[in-house]
């Protein structure tokens, strides 16, 4: 049986107060890599407070529609 853990479908968000968006700040990254990617830039307590986000690419999909609706 494969694992799922090769897969590079994660990407990291940030939301941005001045236009109201999210932004991304990765390129497709495994789930352990882009957990990994917050914890060295200290942004834990923005990942707590909802201003960063670990979203799969169908969900970044779907919140680029949204936001331009």
């Amino acid at each position: 049986m494969k694992s799922n853990a090769w897969k590079k479908d994660f990407v990291v968000i940030m939301y941005s107060d001045y236009d109201h968006t999210w932004i991304e700040k990765t390129i497709p990254l495994t789930y352990l890599q882009a957990v990994r990617f917050i914890y060295v830039l200290h942004w834990d307590h923005a990942l707590e407070n909802g201003i960063v986000k670990i979203v799969t690419l169908t969900e970044l999909e779907t919140i680029k529609t949204l936001a331009k609706a």
